[in-house]
Formats: structure tokens, C-alpha cells, sequence
């Protein structure tokens, strides 16, 4: 098995090397990468936070690659690490700053010279005014010896350290910044939300075609990752800026550690997350095709790893006082249903709540009561068919549909191919939301994007629901289907706008 972190510090320290060869001389240009892209540069342009940010400013790979870094050193490093990293690969960043701080034009245009010593000169000759100009409190300057064997390495392993973290988390909050952007980490977050669900590892094997029956065939790639719904959903609400919380069943095994640091990672509070100890982590395992289509089985280890009625009891308080409670079905029916009347204590002040049938309960009716307790019902037609009368041939996913509103489920979003149908039982109404279209299939992770997009949206939109928050609902979907190939493909705010900027449609229909 794959240690990802061994293969993580790997990547760091070849990053870290990179950044080291391409200091020399003039520092990170565009000239210098585009002259050395298939050699020594190849690593840094070829890295998928690189082709993501490419993508999205409608860059070339070396222009992508200056500004990445460029806007790694600006959001990710702090005080002294910035300011080495900035005047030692030559970036440029505080040219402005420095101005406005008085600083003489000549000690800038040196801190920026096209001579790698003369930078370290300036450097530390005004190591003091330079950071204060920056804001910050400099420590005491170190020798030139110090500079050249132990502040830049660690700066530069830092900075590597960081890239490394936008490849794997190559959609995340900061990686679609532009250069003339405020932070995306400066923004306030608008409200709180609380995921409850499943917190898995996923196994997936990426092949051409999965083997028949009594076969076997070779995966092109693997990965071993924290997943299930809940957990994706979480972290897809955290990058689009909310105060995200998860209430999932973890173990205490290595894995379960890793899905801990996964989310603590993401900016996910695991404050309410319940340790199960000495028990096995649930995995998923998947057989995903190179355009995104994909068979899956789990193992939830259900019988020692789970969420019971009394644990939400005992999260009662931060259910019932979040803005929006998104949950699936990966809880047990009885927990899911406790849930929704926490939710519902007091109905005059309460969170929104969306609901994924995914992992329908088969052999389970759910009670009458939860239905009207469900805002959002955010369903594939196939997980419908649970909820179909008996006997329905063909099945119709339609007058299902319509039953569940009958029932009390308030809106019924159906995703169908990127998508979206939804159904409204307050206005009698239903719109549809067309594709922005993908050369993938729709990925697992897709509906979780939709999901946390729409709780934020509505959020933001003071709980109202009209066709603009389906789009941007939607749009989220599409860029996670879209970035399919890169892991972790769960947009930010700046991805889902820069995606309907350039995919301008109308919507059929609409909820006044």
C-alpha cells in the first residue's frame, strides 16, 4: 500500500529543489520558465494546481505557474517567509508596499535584481525597514552564511510544502486567486453549517475497463483517501466559506486519524465528530473509468461504527442552532430521523435542512413525520424508486417526485446528467436547470458540490429559493464534474463564478 505521506514529503523535497535551481541568476521569469518547461521547471508546471489555475485564467502553463506561486507566497506564507521568498525567486510583490512605505526606489529595484547575490545583499543591508514596511516584526537578521544554508531551504521547502497542498487540494479555497484579488481567506464566513454523515476511506482504482467475471486487469492509478458523502459535503461548505462542523463516526485506527487531519485540514470543525475506539475504519472501494463513470462497494463496518438517536441528543444544541443541517442516509434511519426533530424543536428558529438519499434504505420505510421536516430532498431519479408505490412499471420518476411533496418534502431537487430538475410543493411549480457540458460523467463527488453550494447560496440569499440559486447550485456540480481528473475536485466561490461567467444560460421556469 501507498503511503501518501511518504509520497507527499517526496514531492516536497523534488518541489523544493526546483525552486532552489530557479532562483539562481534572475529569480522565477516566464522567460526562464518557458526555456527550461520540459526540464527543470517540469515539475512545477506540471503540477495540477498548475494546469487548474491554467484553466480557469485562461493562462499558458508558465504564466500559470509564475502566478500560482506568486499567489502562494502572497496568501500562505507569513512575516519573514514571505519576504525571503518574494525578494529571492524575485517576484515583485511589494514593489507598492515598499513605495508606500518610503522605502528608496534603488534599494527596491536591487531587492529585485536580475543577481541573485545582490538580492540577498538588500536584503539583509535592510532586513529591519523592509519588514517593517511589510508590517511585521523582524526578528534579528541572520549572516549571509545562515540566509544562503537555512533560512532560504526552509523557506523554499515551506513554499513547496504549500504547492504540494494546492496539487492535492487542487480546487481549494485559495488556488483560483487572482493576482489582483483580495485573499479568498480574508472573507468572512457567512453562517454556520452542520453535516451529518458517513466519514469513510476511499480505495480507487483507476482503470480502462473494469475485468469480467473470473478476471483480472491493471489500474493505471490508485489512491487512498478520506471520503463519503458527509465528509465531502463538509468540506465542500468549508471552501465556499462557512463555519462548517461534522458530526460523523470516526475510528481511532490510522486511517480514522487521517480523515481527522483530512478535514482539520480543510478548515472542517471536528469538534462533534464521535470517536469510536479500537475499531476498523468503513472503506469504500471504487473502480473509476478515465471519463468519471464508476462501480462502487462499501463496507461501513455499521454494526461498530455509527451514529446513534442519543448521540445527536447529545449534539442537540449546535443541530438545532446552525443556519443549514445537511445529512444523508448514511446515518441509521432511526438516527436520521431523530436528527430531522432536533432540527424541528423549535420550528419558528430553526436551520434549514437538506437531505441526500444516497444509500437508500432498502429494506427501511422512513416515518410520514420526516418528510415535512425536509427543506431540500436532493436526489439521483434511481435513489427515488425507493420511494416509488409498489409495483410501478416503468418507473417514473415524475409522479414520485410529486408524491414526496405531496408527503410534505417542501423541494425536491432531481440531478439528472449535470442537471437539474427541481420540484417546489409551496409554488406548484417545477424549473429545470440545464448542463453546462463536461467531456466527464458526472462524478461521485458531484451532488455533494451541489449540495453545500445550495445550502450556501440559500444562506446568503436569506433562505430564499429562486432559479439563480439552482444555476450557481448547479454550476457547483458542473466544476466538480469538470475537475473530475484532480482529486479533491470541490470548487470555491471564485471557481463557481468564473464557470457561469463563461457559461451565461437561462432557466425554464421559475419560483417567485
Amino acid at each position: 500500500m501507498t503511503n501518501r505521506s511518504d509520497k507527499q514529503t517526496a514531492d516536497v523535497l523534488l518541489l523544493a529543489s526546483v525552486l532552489e535551481k530557479l532562483r539562481t541568476h534572475d529569480g522565477l521569469t516566464i522567460a526562464r520558465l518557458h526555456a527550461s518547461r520540459s526540464g527543470i521547471a517540469a515539475p512545477l508546471v506540471d503540477l495540477a494546481a498548475t494546469r487548474r489555475f491554467a484553466s480557469v485564467h485562461d493562462l499558458e502553463p508558465a504564466s500559470a505557474a509564475l502566478d500560482l506561486v506568486a499567489t502562494c507566497v502572497r496568501d500562505d506564507l507569513h512575516g519573514t517567509q514571505q519576504l525571503v521568498a518574494d525578494a529571492i525567486l524575485a517576484l515583485g510583490l511589494h514593489t507598492d508596499t515598499y513605495a508606500r512605505a518610503g522605502i528608496d526606489d534603488r534599494i527596491t529595484h536591487s531587492l529585485y535584481s536580475t543577481s541573485l547575490g545582490r538580492r540577498r545583499e538588500t536584503l539583509l543591508n535592510h532586513w529591519h525597514r523592509l519588514h517593517q514596511a511589510l508590517g511585521h516584526q523582524p526578528g534579528e537578521a541572520p549572516s549571509d552564511r545562515a540566509l544562503r544554508g537555512t533560512t532560504e531551504p526552509a523557506v523554499l521547502r515551506e513554499l513547496a510544502n504549500q504547492l504540494i497542498r494546492r496539487d492535492i487540494y487542487s480546487v481549494g479555497s485559495k488556488t483560483v486567486v487572482m493576482m489582483d484579488a483580495a485573499p479568498a481567506a480574508n472573507a468572512a464566513p457567512a453562517g454556520q453549517v452542520i453535516v451529518v454523515g458517513g466519514a469513510v476511506m476511499d480505495a480507487t482504482f483507476r482503470v480502462k475497463n473494469t475485468p469480467a467475471p473470473e478476471t483480472s486487469s491493471e489500474a493505471y492509478g490508485f489512491d487512498l483517501s478520506p471520503g463519503g458523502k458527509g465528509l465531502n459535503q463538509a468540506v465542500a461548505a468549508a471552501r465556499l466559506g462557512m463555519h462548517t462542523s461534522l458530526i460523523a463516526a470516526v475510528t481511532d485506527d490510522r486511517f480514522g486519524e487521517e480523515i481527522i487531519q483530512y478535514l482539520e485540514d480543510e478548515g472542517v470543525d471536528t469538534s462533534l465528530v464521535k470517536r469510536v475506539r479500537g475499531r476498523r475504519t468503513p472503506f469504500t472501494g471504487v473502480f473509476e473509468k478515465e471519463l468519471g463513470d464508476s462501480i462502487a462497494v462499501n463496507w461501513r463496518n455499521q454494526n461498530e461504527v455509527f451514529l446513534s438517536p442519543e448521540d445527536m441528543d447529545e449534539r442537540f444544541e449546535a443541530v438545532s442552532g446552525c443556519d443549514a443541517l445537511l445529512m444523508t442516509f448514511e446515518v441509521p434511519r432511526e438516527t436520521m430521523q431523530r436528527t430531522l426533530a432536533l432540527a424541528h424543536r423549535d420550528p419558528d428558529n430553526r436551520p434549514l435542512v437538506l437531505v441526500t438519499p444516497g444509500q437508500p434504505y432498502v429494506d427501511e420505510r422512513i416515518s410520514r413525520d420526516a418528510f415535512p421536516r425536509i427543506d431540500y430532498l436532493v436526489a439521483h431519479p434511481w435513489e427515488l424508486g425507493h420511494f416509488a408505490s409498489a409495483g410501478m412499471v416503468p418507473f417514473d420518476p415524475d409522479p414520485v417526485a410529486r408524491n414526496l411533496l405531496a408527503f410534505g418534502v417542501e423541494t425536491l431537487c432531481m440531478l439528472v446528467n449535470g442537471g437539474c430538475t427541481v420540484y417546489s410543493g409551496a409554488a406548484h411549480d417545477v424549473i429545470s436547470v440545464p448542463t453546462i457540458p463536461s467531456i466527464y460523467k458526472e462524478s461521485a463527488t458531484a451532488r455533494d458540490a451541489f449540495c453545500a453550494a445550495l445550502a450556501v447560496k440559500l444562506i446568503d440569499n436569506k433562505r430564499k429559493f429562486d432559479g439563480a440559486v439552482a444555476v450557481w447550485a448547479a454550476a457547483a456540480m458542473s466544476c466538480a464534474t469538470t475537475d473530475f481528473p484532480l482529486s479533491n475536485s470541490m470548487p470555491d466561490r471564485l471557481r463557481i463564478e468564473a464557470l457561469l461567467a463563461r457559461s451565461p444560460f437561462t432557466v425554464n421556469g421559475g419560483f417567485n
